[in-house]
């Protein structure tokens, strides 16, 4: 319980299933446009799936040396699932012969916008990316992400795109001591409007 607790997890799965917190996490980048959230199979959770791709946070080890290509990933049903997601039965919409409703053209191609963005399948192309996570309460061993293969016996190759999350471009240092304050630097002149004239209030009694 103090476990759960301090993870911060909403899962109430068997402790230690840490890859279930980092779905969690992923959750607020469906908010971004072309993101929804879609269940792999029967799986107790949801993925994202980023226009059309589905993308799987993975913790696949907890040592440098660990590879993502030498660990299972297929572990499960809903794992191979995840590789070859398929989009939902769309079901027609019903022509009720509803009196018109008085749209103008615009607001006509509006809704027509609208029910095509509506009836528009989350997952269209059965592709799978994989951000490979390993971690251990040490830190982070290693991330990268790429497009991948799954294998019959449930192991992932990488398939095209394919770079780290890690690797960090050195830069210069850069220095925090400030080169100014509020104070120095010249006085700036105060703007008065074109064509206005100057008005002295220094014996104005008001």
């Amino acid at each position: 319980m103090d476990a759960q607790e301090a993870s911060g997890h909403r899962s109430q799965s068997v402790y230690g299933e840490f890859w279930r917190g980092i779905l969690e996490r992923c959750e607020r980048l469906a908010d971004l446009p072309g993101v929804v959230m879609e269940r792999p199979g029967n799986a107790p959770y949801r993925v994202l799936v980023v226009n059309g791709v589905a993308v799987f946070p993975w913790r696949f080890g907890k040592r440098s040396t660990d590879e993502p290509t030498a660990a299972l990933f297929g572990s499960s049903a809903a794992r191979f699932a995840l590789a070859n997601m398929k989009p939902r039965p769309m079901q027609g919409m019903l022509d009720l012969e509803l009196p018109d409703a008085g749209l103008s053209d615009e607001e006509v191609a509006f809704v027509k916008m609208l029910r095509a963005a509506v009836d528009l399948p989350a997952v269209t192309s059965g592709r799978l990316v994989v951000v490979a996570i390993s971690s251990s309460g040490r830190g982070l061993h290693s991330a990268e992400w790429g497009e991948v293969t799954l294998s019959d016996d449930g192991y992932i190759s990488w398939d095209g795109f394919h770079e780290s999350l890690t690797a960090v471009t050195p830069t210069r240092p850069v220095s925090t001591t400030p080169s100014g304050d509020f104070t120095s630097g010249a006085v700036p002149q105060k703007l008065r409007p074109a064509g206005s004239d100057a008005v002295n209030f220094e014996n104005d009694d008001r």
